[in-house]
């Protein structure tokens, strides 16, 4: 059991190993919706040296119904039940432990441990759900084998599922079933699942690189098989892709998804048994985007290669989250990169990086990728652990090279597979493979919290042709990262890059190898003064601060060759214009530099890149990038500036816009083919500019798109642009869309998500309108994320003079926390400008919560993330 203090922290520094370990767990399930009996068996073994007599098993929401230790009952003498445990005292140095315990699946409303999802049981077990079924020594450094048998009603239930291969069956009296499950290897139980329903199926199979056929079987709601195919084509790409890219073969005989509607997160990796948000498996052209496909492929692919990166081998302890999902993430990354546009999965990674993770590392609840310390570690799922984490992961990455980085993956499997380890002994695993010291990296990314910034400054020399990169960093965080460099000729031309000292560049990676507070970075036979492209590809996630021209960024919009950093001039210059407005001017006297519409112009008519491509080089940062350059946050300035923007710089090329948009707006088959999707893309980039000059034949153009579409990807587009403001056809889509959609959930949540983020109009009144309607029930997370989610993007209203924003999102908070905590605290993390922003709207948030924290039984989990606020 986790040892917390007396304020309920949890500290890295007071880990101990366990006494007790447990080397096998028979479960046996009796399923009822609030009545189910749940036996354990479990062979416990004291640890070698220890001689700790009690045994301290975790248990909560259970009641227990017997207790036995080498078949005697044990009696009120023998144990003691306080603060959520079990304490059996007098325990021998091996011994079976039986407990039967009662639970509710029923009521439990917040989706840990066993519930009810509409008619099917199903589990959530990560991080801490499993002592919600029974008691047990529940933290991942126990690893176990699991045998489960499930015995449920045959009708309501056909469907009986846990881990691992099925070994028996079998009918019982009174229209009963068993099923039993065994799984062979060692795991922790939040890897435990167990799903019971009376389920669609779409089966298939797939050929391990060995010879051996693995059974595939994805189960859901039945009518809903169709919707399946694209996952299923997902998961034998990521199984071929894991054997061809690192040499890593599936395990078990048979490997199943089960889609489920209520659900905390996107999905779970439970050994051979992954259990999924339906967001992330059901789709179909008429019914889900290209962007609902591609998570799709990319949620399916993460899970997968959990396999080894999670459930092979797995966390110490829970300080060591980001190990399995920084590395995970950074493999879905690739493995989406490897099949699509690997310029444009950059540019979309890293735009998330920065919307989430950046704005976490300025807020509150900011954290290194491995905490020292946690109230709830369900606080802890977030962009830091997953993005932040693969960002480092992919630093290792670009220092070792492709087969050095495959060098310490092998490594790793090969010293550690069947363990519960830490980051330390992944680092290890890619030193020893490739003789390479990586401890300060190692103690800058992983304990430091906060987005480095580098400064930079340059200098050309033209009397001895040499070319100066001074970069500084802040002298209490000293990171150790690389740099990826070129040096381009005034006509775009790569020039050959040598060092008076060659130990600071690897050249054939082409970075700079930045470790010091501060360097000084020489090129020699420089003819000319360069153009700087740094840190292409996005090859570190910091800041940079450097004093770039307009020329400059203007050159690098258009000729620059890394794609990414063309990408990242285009994003640059949009921020320049915005900020400087917002310093030195106002709304109504914005004005675009000539040479930057010139540079748009250029980059519009650029027919040799991809449409894909270009729609990302027409988008604007969003406000919350915005902020991150602001002391003092005024977000309705923000806004309206940004709007601004775009509005000048779309009028300056209404013409060319409106004619890209004409030639890709043609009637084609739908397909998930790259090139057809960066059509899309950037056809319907383009509508989105268009309607933002509230010209009405831009609007006659939308509402045309949203008649014939014959796919959601343009209908929604086409949907969402008509309702963002108020026009002759918005109240009419409104209505036609919900009439179209109503009977299917997934579909509805985009609908219930465009009108939350309409800023128009009394907001508030309009959700708690859509709160009452007939689609939304407030127990399904993915619905509250659909319709109060977008609320705080929503800058307008969330931020609005009067407080109404912040008071109706404490409402929700409160309300929902008594429900699902874990929900609630996900939107108590949506005041994370609260240390930037204004005082006038600061005083107005800390009013509200303040409310929140003083709310009577308020979960330990909002408290963390409102105490945290409070204190900036």
């Amino acid at each position: 059991m986790e040892s917390k203090n007396e304020s309920g922290m949890v500290y890295l520094k007071d880990y101990i190993s366990p006494d007790f370990d447990i080397t096998t767990i028979d479960l046996t399930f009796w399923l009822d919706d609030t009545e189910t009996i749940v036996e354990s068996i479990l062979s416990v073994n004291m640890t070698d040296g220890r001689d700790n007599k009690s045994l301290k098993l975790v248990g909560e929401e259970i009641e227990l119904v017997t207790v036995y230790r080498d078949n005697k009952l044990l009696t009120e003498n023998d144990y003691k039940i306080e603060d959520n445990y079990i304490e059996i005292f007098e325990m021998p140095k091996s011994s079976t432990i039986v407990i039967k315990t009662k639970i509710d699946p029923l009521n439990n409303t917040n989706l840990d441990g066993l519930y009810k999802s509409g008619e099917i049981f199903c589990t959530q077990n990560e991080p801490e759900g499993f002592r919600r079924i029974t008691y047990y020594l529940d933290r991942p450094d126990i690893m176990a084998k699991f045998k489960t048998k499930i015995i449920a009603d045959k009708t309501k239930y056909p469907v009986l599922l846990s881990n691992g291969n099925l070994v028996g069956r079998g009918d019982l009296a009174e229209n009963k079933h068993w099923v039993e499950w065994e799984d062979p290897f060692k795991k922790p139980c939040y890897l435990f699942a167990l799903v019971a329903g009376n389920l669609g199926l779409l089966e298939d199979e797939f050929i391990t690189k060995s010879g051996r056929k693995v059974d595939l079987k994805i189960y859901c709601d039945q009518g809903n098989e169709s919707k399946c195919d694209h996952a299923m084509e997902s998961l034998k790409k990521s199984m071929k892709w894991d054997e061809e890219r690192f040499g890593l073969e599936y395990d078990l005989d048979i490997y199943m998804i089960v889609a489920v509607d209520s659900f905390n997160m996107g999905a779970m990796e439970n050994k051979g048994l992954n259990i999924f948000n339906s967001a992330y498996v059901l789709a179909n052209a008429k019914t889900a985007t290209d962007s609902d496909f591609n998570g799709i492929e990319s949620v399916i692919g993460h899970e997968y290669f959990h396999n080894w990166t999670g459930n092979r081998i797995t966390c110490r302890d829970w300080f060591q989250l980001t190990l399995k999902e920084g590395l995970t993430v950074f493999r879905d990354q690739e493995f989406s990169a490897d099949l699509n546009s690997r310029s444009v999965c950059r540019i979309d990674d890293v735009r998330a990086l920065r919307n989430s993770q950046f704005a976490e590392d300025e807020g509150p609840n900011a954290h290194s990728i491995k905490p020292s310390s946690y109230m709830q570690i369900n606080n802890f799922y977030t962009a830091t652990i997953y993005s932040k984490g693969a960002e480092v992961i992919r630093m290792l990455h670009t220092f070792l090279g492709e087969s050095g980085f495959r060098k310490g993956m092998d490594k790793y499997f090969e010293l550690f597979d069947g363990q519960a380890v830490t980051t330390e002994d992944f680092i290890h695993s890619m030193e020893v493979a490739n003789d390479i010291n990586f401890t300060q990296f190692k103690k800058s990314w992983y304990q430091f919290a906060g987005t480095p910034e580098l400064i930079i400054e340059s200098e050309y020399k033209e009397e001895n042709k040499k070319y100066i990169l001074k970069v500084r960093q802040n002298k209490n965080k000293v990171y150790h990262l690389p740099l990826k460099i070129a040096l381009l000729d005034n006509n775009g031309t790569e020039l050959p890059l040598i060092l008076s000292d060659s130990s600071q560049f690897n050249s054939k990676q082409s970075y700079l190898n930045i470790s010091k507070e501060q360097e000084d970075f020489v090129f020699e036979n420089i003819e000319e003064m360069p153009i700087a492209s740094l840190n292409r590809n996005f090859s570190a996630p910091i800041k940079i601060n450097r004093k770039q021209s307009l020329e400059e960024l203007t050159f690098l919009m258009k000729y620059d060759q890394d794609d990414f950093n063309r990408y990242e001039a285009t994003q640059t210059l949009s921020k320049y214009f915005i900020l400087d407005q917002y310093h030195n001017g106002d709304v109504d006297n914005f004005k675009l530099d000539p040479s930057y519409i010139d540079a748009f112009t250029y980059l519009l008519n650029d027919s040799k890149i991809e449409n894909s491509f270009k729609a990302q080089c027409m988008q604007v940062p969003s406000e919350n990038v915005l902020y991150q350059d602001l002391e003092s946050v005024d977000t309705d300035k923000v806004y309206n500036l940004r709007k601004k923007f775009i509005l000048m710089r779309t009028l300056s090329s209404f013409d060319q816009i409106q004619n890209i948009y004409n030639e890709l707006n043609v009637s084609e088959d739908y397909s998930l083919d790259i090139n057809a999707q960066g059509k899309r893309s950037l056809k319907n980039t383009c509508l989105a500019l268009l309607c933002d000059t509230k010209e009405q034949q831009a609007y006659d153009l939308c509402y045309k798109q949203y008649l014939n579409a014959n796919n959601m990807t343009d209908e929604f587009a086409s949907f969402y642009h008509l309702i963002q403001s108020s026009n002759k056809y918005s109240t009419e889509v409104i209505s036609s869309f919900y009439d179209k959609w109503k009977s299917d959930t997934l579909v509805i949540q985009k609908w219930l998500s465009a009108q939350s983020s309409v800023p128009e109009g009394d907001s508030i009144q309009r959700i708690k309108q859509l709160e009452n309607s007939d689609v939304y029930d407030e127990k399904i997370p993915n619905l509250v994320r659909a319709l109060i989610g977008p609320f705080f993007r929503n800058s307008v209203s969330f931020h609005a003079k009067d407080g109404s924003g912040y008071k109706f999102i404490r409402e929700k908070i409160i309300e929902i926390d008594s429900v699902n905590p874990q929900m609630a605290a996900g939107l108590s993390k949506g005041f994370n400008l609260y240390k930037k922003i204004n005082k006038e709207n600061k005083s107005m948030i800390k009013k509200e919560l303040e409310v929140i924290l003083a709310t009577p039984g308020l979960s330990r989990n909002v408290t963390e993330i409102i105490s945290n606020t409070l204190n900036e």
